[in-house]
């Protein structure tokens, strides 16, 4: 998780060592990966999949209080995009349980 959201503070052009808004970003990280599974897509806190990564950045990005609201729209997008080819990929879906 930690390395999640030290690419987070990254991809908000926050310092790594500020804390102030890490709760905030801990709680959308967890929502990303929540949404991410609730659309039957495989996602982990300690993920090293680039397009998972990508995809809860984007999560972050278009939920976080202080960007741009252009910005905001734009990571939207973005996250609807890879959830889209994410969820046509058998190598990124969660497997139904009792096989089907």
């Amino acid at each position: 998780m930690e390395n999640l959201i030290n690419l987070v503070k990254q991809c908000l052009s926050i310092v790594e060592t500020a804390t102030l808004k890490d709760k905030e970003i801990v709680m959308l990280i967890k929502a990303g990966i929540a949404d991410l599974k609730r659309q039957n897509i495989k996602a982990t806190e300690d993920t090293e999949d680039s397009l998972i990564k990508s995809a809860i950045v984007m999560f972050v990005k278009s939920h976080f209080g202080s960007i741009d609201i252009k910005e905001k729209e734009q990571a939207q997008k973005t996250y609807s995009l890879l959830c889209n080819n994410l969820s046509l990929s058998s190598e990124y879906k969660k497997q139904k349980r009792g096989g089907r």
